[in-house]
């Protein structure tokens, strides 16, 4: 439908951008883009960690990379403004993706771009799209009918009388839910109570050979196909009619720097994406979506995508330094979080990676290594008997996407470790149903089909992640210059005390203690780790919102003994600080020993003379403490009366004067404790601060010549002097019954604005500019108050009253005041204790 406008803006040098729906044939185009740019015979190879670059790579005229190799080359400047950038599914957005996207343009690189059903208005702006071609295969006459269900359970909703409408129609169904747990309990439940259905499920750690029939179209009607978003659009199921949707995903939002997992209702773009398998695409279709939400699928509109890259704010910090540019100079497709930027900065110089906003020679070492930043420096700094322990926990995301939900792994795990647990599963994978092979001419290990799946059916484990555990495996041994081992060394307790040795010596990860982080943090040992809850833990945060809308972080890693903490454990710099509570001795000199943020010992000694080096900290503790107000001295009121003095002087002033502030004080007071070595010498030394210091004394009676008081029908009220922001303004302190009787006209005029400050007894005091600001504000609280029956001060006449109240205290039925003598002791006063009570005797 739009070959020849495609091909006519490929060859004119523009860029442009494509949205069309799953099928539309959008990727078999890319061919058709790249004849009209080369103008030739096309050369096309694959550059991925399956095929590495070769000698013929520079004959290529078309290269087919992932994200991770376009980063390389565009920080190795081998991607220039002469090369096209084409983009397939760009909407499947990506901290990697975007960051390509920023370097690229920096670059000055043409993009060609393509996407499936989302608002394309930023993505034409951002990469200077000379126009959007927007293609669709909707069919109106095949339009679906949609229907939204509020049973939010898919479990729930493949019940009976669904099912016998799936078979007797013979539908194939495509199920789509957020997790991959959920996508194999609804095959289970079909398999189990229907087994006349073919039931399959699919997600990011199975196989793509896995939905073949699907693809190809042998797979048997009825089928029921359970999926998360990994089948969202970049698959065309054949034979399908049928699609349900549970409205809710799990999406990473970042909040104040972080990836934040949160389940969120899906938004207009998953939602159509989904039902557009179906809908104008087939005749019968059906759409059904399981919703609390009342979604008019109709007016249902393409919105811009959800980026990622402001999480990850240390991948754009070594980005920038091994090109040696800072984060503003690259145009982000989204705003950067400065101060999560700024800390990762921080943390990368910490650890000897960045110097001067370049990577160090050791930076170099670990950026260039295919793996996360924490990974690579334990692969630096490993010795050679640790680095198949490292390159396999590397290339493995964590135990829990190792596994299924039912899973058999007992005899794998290491008490207190993940990271070896997940070791220990590959090392016995490779041994048992592994050898050594060539994959494109490049070593790796490679598994026999058959007997793998059995391997893992068997112990619950995702063949997918050891298949791509292999692959990064190899990558990485490649880049470290050595030889792919045939086996992996058996775990025993040396291996196991060299790793936690190296964790706690590096210390790349985060660190949690007792389930808390150093910072105070609350952060619980994940649900699937194998590590106990108290104690050091040496592994990755994971953030998540739980379902009161709260972040919440998780970790799993591994357990690092006491001995191993303070091994190595740091000792502080003394520190001297003034303690007010203990009044014989408050200076004192504190010594810790932390690891890592966290303080594993400490020490507080009361001091009189000043330790050799510590003396210029003592004086400083001291003048601190005296500026403060909270040392104890001779001199101390008297400073007290002067500081109050000189700051009414820099109020009255506006700003005239110099400011008074505790850190001009502690330095006067340093000066004048030069030649102070002791906390007696302290205590005798005189420290009466003299105001002409900081104010002469012609300047301080100056200003305090202004007036103090404002008359208002002859009575005076205070002036207070203050600033509004960096305004100076006065004030008159007055109360709210005389507001209404003020003549505007008779103000006495200021060298500052006139506020007011109204003050209305035990009640927050009314602050306004103008006088008319102050009624309306006085006004609005009366009206407040009397809506108010909790106001302590309001007078609520429609409260229940007690029986016999009259709106005093509480007293007998006739409205008489009770009598409240005092009673007689029990037992009454007569004679052997008898009571005075009872008829009188005659």
């Amino acid at each position: 439908e739009h070959g020849d406008e495609i091909r006519q803006l490929s060859r004119e040098g523009k860029g442009f951008g494509i949205v069309a729906g799953t099928g539309t044939g959008k990727t078999l185009a890319i061919r058709e883009m790249a004849r009209s740019i080369v103008g030739g015979e096309l050369r096309v190879g694959v550059v991925n960690r399956e095929r590495e670059a070769t000698p013929e790579t520079p004959n290529w005229n078309v290269v087919i990379v992932t994200t991770g190799i376009a980063r390389r080359w565009l920080q190795d400047e081998l991607i220039t403004a002469d090369d096209v950038i084409v983009v397939d599914e760009i909407h499947q957005t990506s901290a990697e993706l975007e960051l390509c996207l920023a370097l690229a343009k920096r670059a000055g690189c043409r993009f060609i771009w393509l996407s499936a059903t989302v608002d394309p208005s930023f993505y034409q702006e951002y990469l200077d799209s000379a126009t959007v071609i927007e293609s669709s295969a909707f069919d109106p006459a095949k339009a679906a009918t949609v229907r939204v269900s509020g049973t939010r359970d898919p479990l729930e909703f493949l019940g009976d009388r669904f099912l016998r409408h799936v078979t007797k129609e013979k539908r194939g169904v495509a199920v789509f839910v957020p997790t991959r747990a959920g996508t194999e309990q609804v095959a289970k439940q079909i398999t189990e109570k229907w087994p006349k259905v073919f039931a399959e499920y699919y997600h990011g750690g199975e196989p793509v050979s896995k939905l073949a029939p699907f693809l190809e179209g042998t797979a048997q009607h009825p089928y029921i196909l359970s999926m998360t978003a990994a089948g969202q659009s970049a698959l065309n199921i054949r034979g399908l009619d049928t699609v349900i949707i549970e409205d809710a995903q799990f999406t990473s939002l970042v909040k104040k720097g972080k990836n934040v997992l949160t389940r969120l209702p899906l938004g207009s773009n998953e939602i159509l994406q989904m039902a557009g398998r179906v809908h104008g695409r087939v005749e019968g279709g059906e759409v059904y979506i399981l919703s609390e939400r009342d979604i008019d699928f109709a007016k249902l509109e393409p919105t811009e995508p959800n980026f990622q890259l402001a999480g990850d704010p240390e991948r754009v910090a070594m980005t920038c330094a091994d090109m040696g540019v800072r984060a503003d100079e690259l145009d982000l497709p989204v705003p950067l979080d400065r101060i999560a930027y700024r800390r990762s900065l921080e943390l990368l110089e910490k650890r000897g990676l960045i110097r001067a906003n370049r990577l160090t020679d050791y930076g170099r070492r670990v950026e260039v290594l295919p793996v996360d930043r924490p990974w690579g420096e334990l692969l630096v700094r490993a010795p050679e008997n640790l680095i198949p322990l490292v390159a396999t926990c590397a290339s493995i995301e964590s135990l829990y996407r190792m596994l299924r939900q039912d899973n058999e792994i007992g005899q794998y795990v290491v008490p207190g470790s993940d990271h070896l647990t997940t070791y220990r599963i590959y090392e016995d994978a490779l041994r048992t149903c592994g050898t050594l092979g060539n994959v494109y001419g490049l070593p790796r290990h490679v598994y026999d089909e058959k007997t793998i799946e059995e391997w893992a059916e068997e112990r619950g484990v995702l063949v997918r992640s050891i298949e791509d555990g292999a692959l990064a495996i190899a990558s990485i041994y490649r880049s470290l210059d050595q030889e792919l081992p045939r086996y992996f060394p058996r775990l025993n307790d040396e291996l196991i005390r060299d790793w936690q040795r190296l964790l706690a010596e590096v210390m790349p990860f985060d660190l949690v203690i007792d389930e808390e982080t150093s910072w105070g943090e609350e952060v619980r040992v994940s649900q699937n780790s194998v590590c106990r809850n108290n104690g050091a833990i040496v592994g990755t945060i994971r953030y998540f919102s739980d379902r009161f809308g709260r972040t919440r972080g998780s970790i799993d890693g591994t357990e690092i003994p006491y001995n191993l903490t303070w091994e190595f454990a740091v000792g502080d710099e003394p520190e001297v600080v003034y303690d007010p509570g203990h009044r014989r001795t408050p200076l004192r000199v504190r010594t810790a020993r932390t690891f890592h943020g966290f303080e594993l010992d400490s020490e507080v000694e009361g001091i009189n003379r000043f330790p050799t080096g510590l003396e210029d900290a003592a004086r400083r503790a001291l003048a601190e403490a005296m500026a403060a107000g909270a040392a104890y001295h001779k001199d101390a009121r008297h400073d007290r009366e002067v500081v109050r003095e000189l700051r009414e002087t820099y109020r009255r002033s506006g700003g005239a004067v110099p400011e008074i502030t505790e850190k001009a004080l502690a330095d006067y007071f340093v000066g004048r404790m030069a030649e102070v070595n002791s906390y007696d010498e302290f205590m005798n030394a005189d420290l009466k601060i003299d105001p002409d210091a900081f104010v002469p004394a012609e300047e301080r009676a100056r200003w305090a010549r202004l007036p103090d008081s404002i008359v208002l029908d002859g009575k005076e009220y205070p002036l207070d002097y203050a600033f509004e922001g960096e305004t100076p303004v006065v004030r008159a302190r007055v109360p709210a019954k005389i507001i209404w009787d003020i003549d505007e006209a008779s103000l006495p005029t200021y060298d500052r604005p006139l506020h007011w400050t109204v003050v209305r007894g035990k009640r927050e005091a009314i602050r306004a500019p103008t006088l008319d600001d102050a009624r309306d504000m006085v006004a609005e609280n009366r009206f407040e108050r009397a809506r108010s029956p909790e106001d302590p001060e309001t007078r609520d006449d429609e409260q229940p009253r007690r029986r016999g109240q009259r709106g005093g205290p509480r007293g007998k039925k006739d409205g008489r005041p009770a009598y409240s003598g005092p009673r007689p002791p029990k037992g009454g006063g007569g004679r052997r204790g008898r009571g005075g009570g009872g008829r009188k005797r005659r």
